[in-house]
This record gives structure tokens, C-alpha cells and sequence, in this order.
């Protein structure tokens, strides 16, 4: 009686373990993915990272237009003198040196000199006196800058910037379908360990009628002792696969939890109904070109061509044009302002051709070139990786098929083996031992077409994923 209350007691929801907690409906494979999908970290991450090339790629699209900025100053200073420039002694020497020249049999150097002393002394009055302040002073300024030519250095960095964000987008697809596989496997394993514990309380069931029967022949003259204690024999090792079935659910329903970013102690059901006992069948046809793999190796393959022409642009001369203009205001000269919002403006273009760079260049070229040669190599490889994968996936698949096909059949068979063999024992036309072996071989039978079934549809999940068809 203890026996059939821990049988039955295992075969109730978890969530009656745990009174706090409400039960809730079996899990789809669906709705199990969907969870994952929105919990996932790494899916989060990924995403995050595709946003970064985003604005990275908006970033370097910017390069295209020209780039406008303005500045504003404005400066204060108590600053203020006055100054007197001599314009009358370099005047009067002038004058003086000019009139020698041209008379010199008339003006000798004495009277050359004191021509140039008396005109100082009347042009002395007529020195300069500058009074200035400078006090606030402003100054706008707005500049505008757009690059003509750059050797393609822009195209290139923008289409680059564009197969980053592709490439991301890639990486965030293939984060979803290595946790959608995950989650699928993990599901069929935990759908496993339900399917097996129900044969192990299945066979021990059998094994509790069978010893009741035992027991009852035994009290009426028909069985020995000797009989009774086979069966007992037989009903340990038969609770001690109910153990391990019991400890094989919850670890697979933990597994689940984990893969879907749950807590490992989170009472979730799944619904076995949605799997059916389907022969799976891989697709002749198909090719590893829909994988996202093989997409992000195109993709490599792109940028390292496309590095190449980056390189290759600094070989190339750069022209650019520039447009500059000043708002100038303040500072006083005389009592008047000296600048008087006066607007400057000025225009350049400027030319840069390189010319030797010691081979600089030039190396940084042919090392783009070697990854790209190398970036090549690897993607020819790891293309020829992938479609011995999707052989082994296929053929995995087939055979895995072929395994279920026969385990049915034998799981008829163990199934007709122990009617006869019950009816047999019945009628006395059989021995105990002959029906424990009919039992057991059941057992045997129908575990391992549980396994064949669920190994089958583990089989279909990777292959669905070597050929790139995991969708959801």
C-alpha cells in the first residue's frame, strides 16, 4: 500500500509538493520557446549589439554632408591707454636726405642736418595720439566643411558600417535559433523522462498484481515460497527504476527551466499530447545555404574585400572645401568703435595627394589582401564543414528512423509475447520465471522504443538546424 501511495504521489503535478504555488496549464514547445526567447541574456545582448552597428553605420552615413559648426567668444578687458606715434623725426630725415640728393653742391651734410632738426621740431606737433580701450569685444564665428574626394575612404566605411549591422543582425538570429534548438532538445528530453516514468510504474504495477496473484496461489497450495520471493526480487529492481525515473523528471524539468532563463525550482508542465509518433523525413534537396553560418561567412568575406579598398584609399588624394565667416564687434579707438559687427568671410579648398610613406601604405594593402585571401580559405573550409554536417544530420535522421520502426515492432511483439505468456501462466502451461522474463523484456521493449521515439525527434531538431530551417 506505501508503494502505491509514492507511485501516485510521483505521478502528481509538482506544484501539489509546493501548496504556496498555483497550478498552472501544461506548456506548449511553443509557448515554452517563446518564454526563452523574451528571458534569454544572451539574445538581449546580441540585440543590444546589433544597435550599436546601427547608430555606428548612421554615424559613418553622416560623413556625406557637410559638417557645420559655430563658436562664440566674448572677451572683456580694462584695458586702456594712450600712445603717441612720432611720424616727424623719420619725416623730417626724409625730407632732408631727399633734398641732399637732389642739390648736393648746394646742401652740405651740416646743413642737411639742421634742415632735418628744424623740421622735426615743426612737425613735432603734428605727432598722432591714439587713444584706445578694449573693453568688450565679441566674436561669432560659423564654419562649414565638405569633403569632395576621399579616395572612396567614405563609400567604403559606410558600406562597411552597413555589413556590421547586418552582420549583427545575424549574430542576434542565430543567438534565437542555438536557444530555440536548446529549448526543443531540452522539452524532448523532459517529455523522455516523463514517457519512462510512466513505464517504470507500468512495469511495477505489473509486478504488484503479479506478486497479489503470487501471493494468493501461494495460501491456496499453488505457488511456493520460492515463488513470492522472485517476484519480490524483480519488485526491487522495479522500484528502483521508478526512483531513477522519478530523479530523471525532475532533473530534465530543471534543465528545461535553466535553458528557458527560469529558476531551476519552477513547477512547469509540459504537454506531451502536442508530440506525436511521426517518421521524420530529411529534405533531399537541401542545402546549408539558408544557414545563418553561412550567411556571417559571406558577410566576412565582404568586409575583408571591403577593408581591402579602405586600405587602398589612403593612396589616394583627398579634396575637401571650406566656408568660414566672422561676426567681429567691439573695442574703441578715438572714442569710436573699431569694430563695428564687421562680417568676415573666407573660402578654402585644400588638396592633400600623398606621396611616400616609407611603404607604409602599401604593406597595410597587402596585409588586407592575406586576410582576405585567408578569410577566403576559411569560409571554403568551414563551407565543406557544414555540408559533411548536414550529410551526418541526415543520415543520423534516417537511421534514427529506422531504429523507432524496429523498436515498434518489438514493442508488438514483447506486447503479444506477455499476453501469451500471461494466459499461459494462468493455465499452468508456463513457469513463474518464464512470465518474470516476459515482464521484463516488455520493460526492456518499451523503454527502449521511448527512447528510439524521442531520439528520433532530437535527431529531426539537429538536422533541422544543419540545413537552416530552425524558424520560429
Amino acid at each position: 500500500m506505501r508503494r502505491y501511495l509514492l507511485v501516485l504521489i510521483g505521478l502528481l503535478p509538482v506544484t501539489f509538493g509546493a501548496p504556496w504555488l498555483k497550478a498552472q496549464e501544461p506548456l506548449t514547445l511553443h509557448e515554452c520557446v517563446e518564454i526563452a526567447l523574451q528571458s534569454n541574456k544572451d539574445i538581449q545582448a546580441a540585440w543590444h549589439q546589433q544597435q550599436k552597428y546601427v547608430y555606428e553605420m548612421k554615424s559613418l552615413r553622416a560623413n556625406f554632408y557637410p559638417s557645420i559648426s559655430a563658436s562664440f567668444t566674448g572677451l572683456y578687458s580694462t584695458l586702456e591707454k594712450s600712445r603717441t606715434f612720432d611720424v616727424a623725426t623719420p619725416t623730417g630725415q626724409f625730407i632732408a636726405n631727399r633734398l641732399q640728393q637732389r642739390l648736393p653742391w648746394l646742401i652740405t651734410p651740416d646743413i642737411r642736418q639742421q634742415i632735418a632738426s628744424s623740421l622735426v621740431s615743426e612737425l613735432t606737433p603734428l605727432n598722432p595720439t591714439i587713444d584706445y580701450r578694449v573693453g568688450m569685444v565679441l566674436i561669432g564665428n560659423i564654419n562649414l566643411t565638405q569633403p569632395l574626394f576621399m579616395g572612396g575612404r567614405i563609400m567604403t566605411g559606410y558600406e562597411m558600417g552597413k555589413l556590421g549591422v547586418r552582420m549583427a543582425e545575424l549574430g542576434e538570429k542565430l543567438t534565437r535559433e542555438e536557444t530555440i534548438v536548446a529549448v526543443q532538445e531540452a522539452y524532448l528530453l523532459m517529455a523522455k523522462a516523463k514517457e519512462l516514468q510512466k513505464v517504470a510504474v507500468q512495469y511495477d504495477s505489473l509486478l504488484v498484481r503479479l506478486s497479489h496473484d503470487v501471493e494468493s496461489a501461494r495460501r491456496h497450495g499453488m505457488a511456493s515460497g520460492n515463488d513470492l520471493m522472485k517476484v519480490q526480487v524483480k519488485m526491487t529492481d522495479a522500484r528502483l527504476k521508478v526512483t531513477q525515473a522519478f530523479n530523471g523528471v525532475r532533473l530534465a524539468r530543471m534543465n528545461l527551466c535553466q535553458v528557458m532563463g527560469l529558476s531551476l525550482d519552477t513547477p512547469i508542465e509540459i504537454n506531451e499530447d502536442e508530440l506525436d509518433e511521426t517518421d521524420f523525413l530529411a529534405d533531399p534537396l537541401a542545402t546549408t545555404m539558408d544557414r545563418t553560418e553561412s550567411r556571417l561567412l559571406e558577410m566576412k568575406t565582404r568586409l575583408a574585400e571591403q577593408q581591402v579598398k579602405l586600405e587602398r584609399a589612403a593612396m589616394m588624394p583627398e579634396v575637401g572645401v571650406s566656408l568660414n565667416g566672422t561676426l567681429l564687434d567691439g573695442m574703441q579707438v578715438k572714442g569710436e568703435k573699431l569694430l563695428d559687427q564687421d562680417l568676415v568671410l573666407n573660402a578654402a579648398i585644400s588638396v592633400k595627394i600623398p606621396i611616400f610613406s616609407g611603404g607604409k601604405t602599401r604593406n597595410k594593402i597587402l596585409a588586407a589582401k592575406e586576410e582576405l585571401a585567408r578569410q577566403q580559405l576559411e569560409e571554403k573550409s568551414l563551407r565543406e564543414k557544414m555540408n559533411l554536417d548536414l550529410r551526418k544530420r541526415a543520415d543520423e535522421l534516417e537511421e534514427a528512423g529506422l531504429e523507432f520502426q524496429m523498436k515498434r515492432q518489438n514493442l508488438q511483439q514483447s506486447e503479444e509475447n506477455l499476453r501469451i505468456s500471461r494466459k499461459a501462466y494462468q493455465v499452468g502451461n508456463q513457469t513463474l520465471s518464464d512470465l518474470l522474463t516476459a515482464q521484463l523484456l516488455w520493460q526492456q521493449s518499451f523503454a527502449d522504443f521511448v527512447e528510439a521515439k524521442f531520439e528520433q525527434n532530437i535527431k529531426y531538431v539537429m538536422w533541422q538546424k544543419a540545413a537552416g530551417k530552425i524558424d520560429y
